[in-house]
This record gives C-alpha cells, structure tokens and sequence, in this order.
C-alpha cells in the first residue's frame, strides 16, 4: 500500500482527548517529521485567529504535508450545529465552516475537511431533517469543491451521536442526495463498537472512502488493544484505498512514545499489506 501516515494535532486539549501531539502547532510540525509521519492533521480551535501562513511555512521548511483540518471546536466550544432548529445557530455554523474550508484551502490540506459533531443528531421529529442536512452539505460541498477541498463527513459511534453510526448508514444518505463532494470518513474505534465487521464496512465505502482514523479498542495506540488491524488493512488494500492513515489515539503520559509506537505499527501493516 502506498498510504502516507499522519498524526493528529492541537493547540491544547484535554489529557484524554485521543490527539496525539499538543502544543505550538508549527513546533508539531518539526515533531511529526522526528516521528516520521509525512503529514499532520490540525484540529483547529478558532478558524478565525489560526496561523495558517506560519504552519504551512514549518510544513513546506520540514517537507511535511497537512492531510485534514478538523471542525469539532465549532461544536463542543460554541455550541454551533450545522442543522440546528435555530436559524441563527445554523446560519453562525456554516459561516464558521466555512472559514475552516479556507484554512484548510490555505494549508493545502490533501485529504479535505472533517465534518464530526457539527453535523449535530437527527431529530425523530422532525420530518424534514435529512432534507435540510443534506442541502447543508450541498452547500459546504460545492464552496469546499471551489477551494479545491473535500468534506470528509465522520461515522461517529451511538454513545456520541444518532446520525451515521455505520459505513452503511452515511453511504446511503450521500449516494439518496447525491452529495458530490462528500466522502466517508471511517475511525476504527467508532467501528469496533458499531461494524459487526469491520473488514466489510470499509468494503461498503469502497470508493467513497475519503479518510482514515486509527486507534485501538481502547482508543490507545494501535497494538495496545484487540483489534484485528491485519484484517483492515489488507481491507483498505483491496478496496484500493489511497488517502492518508492517520494516528488519532489517547497520548498517555508521553506523547513522543506514543506517536513512535504508532508509527512503527502502522508502518509495519502498511508494509504488509
């Protein structure tokens, strides 16, 4: 496989947010290629006030790459949802993701931009829910596709969200609206609690597969829990899957272990399959 590695990369965040490097984020940078991932993926807390000039600077001076821009702050900092029965809430959403798809846009990020929790929970309700969440990322698609970026819409587990558990669920809902410039966004530790089998969910994407997140069972570096990686590589593999791998894992105590540990494990399926 040809898949390039990335690790993930924040400013701050809670010790048990799975995102792996902390800190100056063109420093993370230097620190990702010590690593040997070629790419970073930037959760990105203020769109508004992000270095984005700077960052791509340490990218192009450490021969890095930005593989995704991540658009969760909107939400869990802002309370701001892309469907939400508020007008105004919604309207204030979209203009923040759009600022976030210029970022991206002005990082040169290869893989898109990840729509998580922003995409908020399908109301049971509300009969006209999937019609208006799916004219949003109409919308956000077409300006993203106009910057030369993807939207990368996330499977998210039960526990967090009602709406798109599975790799079925959201190819489903992209292919019924035709949603162009929207792709699968897959996260093993999402699919370990709702797959029945993994291998085949990552089949089900197929070519609508647009990015990928590893953690083990327990959200810990790959080989720390029970997953079974050999079988969702050589998935990828067959599903001839060519966007980035991307370190998305609890750090512990020591950051630099972790992403080491991650990298020699990812690289070493990488090379296997």
């Amino acid at each position: 496989m040809t898949n390039q590695l990335a690790i993930t990369a924040i400013t701050s965040a809670a010790p048990s947010a799975p995102l792996v490097l902390r800190g100056d984020l063109t420093e993370c940078v230097g620190r990702a290629r010590e690593l040997g991932y070629e790419a970073l993926e930037v959760h990105v807390v203020d769109a508004g006030t992000f270095p984005a000039e700077e960052v791509l600077a340490a990218c192009e001076a450490q021969g890095r790459r930005i593989s995704a821009v991540v658009t969760g702050r909107i939400f869990t900092e802002r309370g701001l949802c892309m469907t939400s029965p508020d007008p105004e809430n919604r309207a204030g959403a979209m203009a923040e993701l759009r600022d976030y798809i210029d970022v991206a846009a002005r990082l040169r990020a290869t893989d898109g931009v990840v729509i998580g929790w922003v995409k908020g929970n399908r109301r049971p309700e509300d009969p006209d829910f999937d019609r208006l969440l799916a004219e949003q990322l109409s919308e956000l698609g077409e300006y993203a596709g106009q910057r030369g970026q993807t939207l990368l819409v996330e499977v998210i587990n039960r526990y967090e969200t009602n709406l798109f558990n599975t790799s079925e669920e959201l190819v489903r809902f992209i292919r019924k609206w035709d949603l162009r410039n929207c792709r699968v966004h897959l996260d093993t530790f999402h699919m370990n609690i709702e797959e029945a089998d993994m291998a085949a969910a990552i089949h089900t994407a197929g070519d609508l597969l647009g990015y990928f997140h590893v953690a083990d069972s327990n959200r810990l570096t790959p080989g720390m829990g029970h997953l079974d990686f050999p079988a969702v590589f050589a998935a990828l593999r067959d599903s001839r899957y060519q966007g980035t791998v991307s370190l998305e894992c609890i750090p512990g105590e020591d950051a630099a272990e972790t992403g080491a540990q991650g990298y020699a494990f990812l690289k070493n399926m990488l090379e296997k399959c």
